[in-house]
């Protein structure tokens, strides 16, 4: 007779192999669809993706849900974890091959790469410049998006291109690849995290099987396979009371998104202030330096990206408020947004925060930097959330990662205009889970998630 372990770990297997139908396939199973909707002429490919992304979905939620459940005994969960495990990499090793459908970023990635190469400033020309006209070709020039606009990414984003062009030149699938071989290691590295808590290491599969990070990673191959990476490792080394290289790999993740710098005052307690912020800035210029060259454009579309409210895309609360007063002003309200959740970053700064604690206000500020969100709000830019959920398993986001990602309609719409019924359905129950969430601590006690598994004062 089967222990109960050996169960879960008989249903992760039999989900596992069914989950891996769709990843093995690319998403593509629109042959079967025919089958099924022999009638139907109006179903889109998206459409497809989408029913294929929620059946992931479903299938993740319960087997998140077995893994919560099962009670934690220490040192007896070794043969779920490897099942877990193997399942995680098949998953994102099924899809390197695939080409990107549901975003360009890849080909913009290889191009700053490759005007690096030759030792141009990423910075100062657009692709449609005629100064770069002898580095166009047909595989990716044709697929970058804003060609006319400069790159958006920042030096470390820019540092990292130039090291993989140099080592898998202009290929997809080989910088895939690495995005790939970098998510793997997030997943080592948070399970090394969960077990200096004292938590269940199988709560790693909040991340390692969330259908989000491995369509928006090894499908997509968008930046967050390296920078989350970056980001957990800061957290694992700050758990370990390596405080330095803490901030140090947090000052690498800031200079290639630029957004994880919001968590900086989590990391930094009162009497290690000055040295944590010299540490952290001196870090920045340093991924700068080689681009200085190009002065103030090295802000690149930034700039333009915040103040164009045709950049204003997948904006739940933005987008509430820009219809609840049409007359406020587009640029102010984006500056309004910003300054909340800097003010929250101060707060957090402000205070004097136990080791743990570090997880809490890192969820909190990801949390109101995804609410508040000043400008375009696309679905990878959620995953960075998700490796905090293995601590702090929000219903809310949970669900919201599955959600986020119905605003990929917006490309196959009328004018490419997102319809509201879209963001009704991705923001509503996101708002009211919150709120639900809140009040349930509320009622029992202030402590964080009380209802939740708390860490272990083993340290």
């Amino acid at each position: 007779m089967f222990s109960r372990l050996n169960s879960i770990i008989l249903v992760t297997v039999l989900l596992g192999a069914v989950s891996s139908t769709a990843y093995f396939f690319h998403f593509d199973l629109g042959r079967v669809a025919k089958f099924v909707f022999p009638h139907r002429t109006d179903t889109t490919s998206t459409h497809l993706f989408l029913f294929q992304f929620l059946l992931l979905n479903a299938l993740y939620f319960f087997v998140v849900y077995m893994v919560f459940k099962r009670p934690h005994q220490p040192g007896s969960s070794r043969g779920l974890l490897l099942v877990l495990f193997l399942f995680a990499v098949f998953f994102r090793l099924c899809l390197v091959g695939s080409t990107p459908q549901l975003s360009s970023d890849m080909y913009r990635y290889v191009w700053d790469g490759r005007v690096q190469s030759q030792g141009i400033n990423p910075y100062l020309h657009p692709p449609s410049s005629d100064s770069l006209a002898s580095l166009r070709d047909k595989a990716i020039y044709p697929h970058i998006n804003r060609k006319s606009f400069p790159t958006i990414y920042p030096a470390g984003a820019q540092i990292f291109f130039l090291a993989t062009h140099k080592l898998v030149g202009d290929s997809i699938r080989g910088l895939k690849a690495v995005f790939v071989l970098f998510d793997v290691l997030t997943m080592i590295v948070l399970i090394a995290l969960l077990r200096t808590y004292g938590l269940q290491e199988t709560r790693f599969v909040v991340y390692a099987w969330n259908p989000l990070v491995i369509l928006e990673i090894s499908h997509s191959g968008h930046l967050e396979g390296f920078f989350v990476f970056v980001v957990v490792l800061a957290f694992y080394l700050h758990s370990i009371d390596k405080k330095t290289l803490g901030v140090l790999s947090l000052a690498c993740a800031s200079a290639t998104k630029i957004y994880p710098a919001l968590l900086l005052p989590a990391f930094i307690n009162r009497g290690e202030r000055i040295k944590s912020l010299s540490i952290f800035f001196s870090c920045l210029l340093v991924f700068y330096l080689p681009y200085v060259s190009a002065g103030k454009k090295m802000l690149g579309f930034l700039p333009i990206y915040l103040r164009d409210p045709y950049e204003s895309f997948n904006l739940g609360l933005k987008y509430f408020l820009m219809h609840m007063f049409p007359r406020l002003d587009y640029l102010l309200l984006t500056k309004i947004l910003v300054g909340i959740v800097l003010a929250a970053g101060l707060i957090v700064f402000l205070k004097d925060k136990e080791k743990e604690e570090i997880l809490k206000y890192s969820f909190i500020l990801i949390s109101l930097q995804l609410i508040f969100m000043p400008a375009a709000l696309h679905p990878w830019y959620v995953v960075w959330l998700i490796p905090l959920l293995a601590f702090y398993p929000s219903p809310a986001w949970l669900l919201f990662s599955c959600t986020v990602v119905f605003s990929y309609l917006k490309y196959g719409a009328p004018e490419g205009i997102m319809e509201p019924w879209i963001l009704y359905l991705e923001y509503i129950p996101l708002f009211l889970l919150l709120l639900a969430d809140y009040l349930v601590r509320q009622r029992t006690s202030p402590d964080w998630f009380p209802w939740r598994t708390k860490f272990s004062t083993v340290l």
